[in-house]
Formats: C-alpha cells, structure tokens, sequence
C-alpha cells in the first residue's frame, strides 16, 4: 500500500466518523430540549407544636393556599410540562390516597416526576416543609429531597414559605434532567 492510498483510507474514514457524528447531533439536541413532565401532589399539613388554641381551620386555608401557589407556579413555569391527578378523594397527598395510588396516577397521566410535600408545624414559631420529587422511570427514587425551614404561623409567613418553597423547587429541582 502506497502512502497516498494511506491518505486516502484515512480522510474516508475521517468522512465517515464526521458524516457520523453530525447525524446524532440533532437526536442529542432534541433529547435535552425535551421539558420533564411532572405531576404534583398537594402538600399535607402535620401539626405537633402541642398548643391549646384550635386552629385547624387557619390551617387549612394557609394549605390551601400554598398548594395553590405552588400550583400555579409550576404550571407557569416553561420548563416543565405540569401534569393533572386525578384524586377520587377530596384530598390528593402523600397520605391520602396513598403514595402508591400517585405514583400509579402519575405515570397513567404521562408523568416522569411526582412531586410530594408535607407543612410540618414544629412550634409556634418554627416550622418544616418537607418535599420529594419521585423519578417514576426509575424505580420511584429521589430526584430531589429537601427539608426547608420557615418562621412563624401567620397568613404572612406561610406566603413567604409558599413562594419561597416554589422558588427553591424551581432552582434546585428542575430542570430535572
């Protein structure tokens, strides 16, 4: 084999690996452009600070609230495909209907992320969201678990946490990829 045919061998196989290496550029591209689907549970609400004063009813309006901020939030948001469940109970948690009946809900509805929440009233001044996103695709691991903590038990305070919660579920958990 003479140098030249040498060169030649080379730059066709220089082509080939070229011509190859452009073709599975598009498939890459439009595999990491594709926004993660993501089902959201409403957050549940676990008071044990031991105060006399009922106040479940504040409670659960400020829950209301948060799962509504968090709801539209993340429906805004373009990075993410947000993706209904559909609960046949009044409440649609971690606890009721259960994490299995979700995460079976979750995946019917096209979902490759569940996440789950819980508000955790430690004391009078100080409380707990805890919060979870499931990967459905791979065996219900943890795509991202938080606990973040918050001050006080007022209308104010639980919006502060709501947003603040959206905020740090946005910037640290998705994009999920």
């Amino acid at each position: 084999m003479t140098p030249q045919d040498l060169y030649r061998r080379i730059a066709r196989g220089m082509s080939f690996l070229f011509l190859a290496s452009t073709m599975a550029i598009p498939s890459t591209i439009f595999a990491d452009t594709a926004k993660p689907t993501l089902a959201l549970a409403q957050f549940d609400f676990q008071d044990t600070s031991g105060e006399d004063q009922d106040q479940s009813a504040e409670h659960a309006a400020r829950l209301r609230s948060l799962n509504a901020t968090l709801h539209g939030g993340l429906a805004g948001n373009r990075e993410i495909t947000l993706v209904g469940l559909t609960c046949e109970v009044e409440r649609c948690t971690h606890r009721t209907p259960g994490l299995a009946v979700l995460t079976s809900q979750a995946k019917a509805a096209g979902a490759r992320y569940l996440l789950v929440g819980e508000v955790h009233k430690v004391s009078t001044l100080i409380g707990r969201v805890r919060l979870a996103v499931l990967d459905l695709n791979d065996n219900n691991k943890f795509a991202c678990e938080q606990l973040l903590s918050y001050r006080g038990d007022t209308d104010e305070a639980w919006q502060r946490m709501a947003q603040y919660t959206l905020r740090h579920i946005e910037e640290s958990c998705i994009p999920l990829r």
